[in-house]
């Protein structure tokens, strides 16, 4: 049978060299070599480096002592999703099309996540309110172009995948595979959580991310119901939800949880194990199988009761975030249940004060424990070929802590200082992971511990929309002129030469390829470069910095069939400053430059030059700039495997 990674192998091998003899059999005979790689998002050569320094990474120093350290050239954006899809593909987003965590359709305008999609059926079936979806491809991975391994898996060298970024739905490209960031939990691409409270003054104007609940408290108890995925098999996608209910202690800080005959005993300031929950979506004939965590927030004066995304069941699966699909139920069977979200930590409910530092902490505990068992149980079984393991919690740890840790930092007053050596402990336990494979290495195992990017402060935020619109560059429909807050309906895109879409992206409004486009390929050009220019001579009377460090034009850092379609110009921030989130969905406002709000304050939508990230390797490596495009070309070297036509790096050894 001709499966996608062998159809796809086929044409994109070109002049690798992978070929197959008259029997199918690769040419290209397994090898005894083994490659481990740890990917850890985020890791930030300054702290690793301080860290060494001060003894408390002997693992990390060992590793650089015996083999290579250097910091590692990363993409720009240097966002995950566009940085790891370099890692796996060997090309930059103009060849495998994700640069940005949201991009824009340049028809509609209107962003998208990038990493997969939905798409229709091929059919439909109407009976009454019900519409049964008949053939078609689902749930889709954006990602374009040949996942490094796939070389490998197609040599008989076996893979092991677990956790790499843009790799939902998973296929048969590994030999095993566990999804990572970009898979969603069972109601929405980004997780959304529940929260209940009986504090009729607690609000959360605008909140994004979760779904707040007014209960109230009756005899001592409460009855709610889980919000889950909407019915996909109705017309109208009617919300899913189960009862549940709550008892409160009227002495303790203590409550009972009963939902579908299962009883959870929770104390103030406490995690729930794993709950499965079952939402029915057609009777008992089929429904969604997930699994939640609870958080006790507080039981007396009033019940505050947070609960996680609900997950995909990774032992029943709603969609495939295992290959094959059985190690979904084996690995659960073994370790328990386990996140699947991509990616795990509920950083919208912290942002949003539904939960606080310490409610996040204790989260991120979990997730990481979690993710260590996940780590010791495919380890155990590894045995040759590649190991890929990720860790996310790294780079979200570090997003939401690294206020508590930077006393220069505007949010640190509000920070609970109880946390700010969290970021330095997480990166102590890396080491221990570290620790854990480092006696594999010899001749024929090569140990890689990478990371995406590194992570800089977060303090001001530039709203790039905002300033296109005071420049003229963006404009508005003459009822929505006196907006001070405009979102991407109130533009007049026939007067409009420029928008922002995306954390770093600028697009220009071309004719030809947007909806309404209005300039030409030669006006567009020129535009470009005056608002490059403009933008980076741009001070910040606050500060009497320049917010943005540099600006790139696409052909300087894309290359490949799909670069037309990218933004024309990538906004590289200086530490410290960052695009708004409004702007990264494309709104606007009357303020260009202000304070960061969030707890989310450490970033590395930067200037990618500004945030490399981290290579260590227990082989010697030739170069002192290595890039991340180059790992996937060292891999397949190491294996004695050519370089692909269109891989973009060089081997590293």
């Amino acid at each position: 049978m001709i499966t996608r990674r062998s159809f796809a192998t086929s044409l994109a091998a070109g002049t690798s060299g992978l070929t197959l003899s008259c029997s199918g059999e690769p040419k290209n005979a397994p090898t005894p070599r083994r490659v481990v790689v740890l990917g850890l998002d985020g890791l930030d050569p300054k702290i690793v480096q301080a860290l060494m320094d001060q003894g408390r990474a002997p693992n990390f120093k060992k590793l650089a002592s015996t083999g290579t350290f250097r910091k590692l050239g990363t993409t720009m954006p240097a966002l995950s999703p566009v940085a790891w899809s370099t890692f796996i593909t060997g090309t930059d987003p103009g060849s495998h099309t994700i640069a940005d965590f949201v991009m824009r359709d340049p028809i509609t305008y209107q962003p998208y996540f990038s990493i997969w999609e939905t798409r229709p059926p091929d059919r439909t079936l109407s009976i009454g309110n019900y519409e049964l979806g008949m053939g078609g491809p689902g749930v889709v991975n954006k990602r374009v172009g040949v996942p490094f391994w796939t070389y490998l898996t197609d040599a008989g060298i076996p893979t092991t995948v677990i956790k790499i970024p843009t790799n939902f739905p998973v296929d048969d490209t590994a030999t095993r595979a566990v999804s990572g960031m970009g898979t969603p939990d069972v109601a929405d691409s980004l997780g959304r959580f529940n929260y209940y409270t009986t504090d009729v003054s607690e609000e959360y104007p605008g909140i994004a991310g979760g779904l707040v609940h007014q209960v109230e408290l009756r005899g001592g108890r409460v009855e709610a119901q889980l919000a889950g995925p909407g019915n996909f098999i109705r017309k109208d996608r009617a919300e899913l939800r189960i009862p549940f209910s709550v008892d409160v202690d009227p002495t303790n800080d203590t409550v009972l949880l009963e939902v579908q005959g299962k009883r959870i005993l929770l104390q103030q300031g406490e995690y729930s194990d794993w709950v499965q929950v079952r939402f029915d979506v057609a009777s008992w004939l089929l429904g969604i199988s997930g699994i939640c965590r609870f958080y006790l927030k507080q039981a007396h004066p009033h019940l505050k009761l947070y609960v996680t995304p609900i997950n995909i069941d990774p032992a029943e699966q709603a969609m495939p975030v295992t290959f094959p699909a059985e190690a979904g139920h084996e690995i659960a069977s073994e370790i328990g249940p386990f996140w699947t979200k991509g990616l795990p930590s509920d950083t919208r409910a912290l942002d949003s004060r539904v939960i606080e530092d310490e409610g996040y902490v204790k989260q991120a505990e979990l997730i990481l424990k979690d993710r260590l068992r996940l780590f010791e149980h495919e380890w155990e079984r590894f045995r040759e070929g590649l190991f890929f393991f990720y860790v996310s919690s790294t780079d979200q740890d570090a997003h939401m802590l690294w206020r508590n840790m930077d006393k220069t930092h505007p949010m640190h007053g509000a920070s609970d200082v109880r946390f700010s050596g969290y970021i330095h402990h997480l990166y102590e336990e890396m080491d221990k992971l570290l620790g854990r494979v480092l006696p594999a290495a010899d001749d024929d195992t090569l140990i890689v511990v990478c990371s995406d990017h590194g992570f800089a402060p977060f303090s001001r935020q530039f709203h790039l929309n905002s300033w296109l619109r005071e420049e003229g560059y963006l404009a508005l429909k003459a009822e929505a002129a006196s907006k001070e807050s405009a979102s991407l309906e109130d533009i007049d895109w026939s007067k409009t030469a420029a928008y922002g879409i995306g954390f770093n992206g600028l697009y220009m409004n071309r004719v030809g390829r947007e909806g309404q486009g209005t300039l030409g390929d030669a006006e567009a050009d020129r535009i470009s470069r005056r608002i490059a220019s403009e933008l980076e001579a741009i001070v910040d009377s606050d500060t009497g910095e320049r917010p943005v460090h540099r600006v790139y034009h696409r052909n300087e850092v894309y290359s490949g069939e799909f670069t037309r379609e990218m933004p024309e110009l990538l906004v590289g921030y200086t530490p410290g400053y960052r695009s708004s989130s409004d702007s990264v969905m494309g709104e606007s406002g009357a303020k260009i430059l202000d304070l960061n709000p969030w707890a989310w304050a450490g970033d590395h939508s930067m200037a990618h030059e500004l945030v490399p990230g981290c290579l260590f390797c227990s082989h010697p490596l030739r170069g002192d700039n290595p890039q991340i495009a180059d790992l996937p070309v060292t891999i397949l070297s190491f294996f004695g495997i050519p370089k692909p036509y269109d891989m973009q790096g060089v081997s590293l050894l």
